[in-house]
């Protein structure tokens, strides 16, 4: 007849790690997008600007390519960043 023998505690309850929470852009910043080219190269552009009454503290989270650094805009400015290629384009504004 078989034996059963139970796991011990620490094999058996994997560790909860909670997800980093990721919080969005106010809806205040607007973003605009295009291509173009420069020097017979395609790029893509985008650029935020801050219609808020508050200054904000956000980055750009690109797909196909690197994500942008932490930047701040007061109300009434704007930034933009600009990258190799004719695929990459912003999916998000997110506050940091």
């Amino acid at each position: 007849m078989p034996t059963t023998t139970a796991a011990p505690a620490s094999a058996v309850a994997a560790p909860t790690v909670s997800p980093a929470v990721v919080s969005a852009a106010p809806t205040c910043v607007h973003l605009r997008q295009e291509d173009y080219i420069r020097d017979g190269q395609w790029r893509s552009l985008a650029n935020a600007k801050n219609n808020c009454s508050h200054a904000v503290r956000i980055r750009m989270i690109w797909t196909g390519t690197t994500d942008g650094r932490c930047f701040s805009l007061n109300p009434g400015q704007d930034h933009g960043e600009s990258k190799p290629g004719r695929g990459p384009y912003v999916s998000e504004l997110r506050d940091c």
